[in-house]
């Protein structure tokens, strides 16, 4: 069970959590009503500080497009001319196996 100090730091948690999600606190609060608004609070002024300090950058909770191409899984489509590599041919269609009498 978490004490009185292990709680307020959650809240705190949560509040910085919030502010770099670009969460309003009282949106934060409502929530997470379990925890105290003071605690919450107190961690979105922390988060805002390091924000407006540019020590945390704010996430908007969008995916970042990524800077490398990812791997392609087994069986999407090549670009026109490309051969599909060893690894990549598909395994024949199976047939249900007859049962043994």
């Amino acid at each position: 069970m978490l004490g009185g100090g292990d709680k307020g730091k959650d809240g705190e948690s949560i509040g910085y959590a919030c502010r770099v999600s670009n969460k309003l606190p009282e949106d934060c609060m409502k929530e997470n009503s379990t925890y105290a608004p003071t605690s919450i609070l107190t961690g979105w002024k922390t988060a805002d500080k390091d924000v407006k300090s540019g020590t945390v950058g704010p996430q908007s909770g969008t995916a970042q497009p990524a800077t490398e191409e990812a791997p392609k899984s087994e069986g999407e489509a090549k670009p026109d001319g490309e051969q599909p590599a060893a690894g990549d041919a598909k395994p024949a269609e199976l047939k249900p196996a007859t049962p043994e009498h």
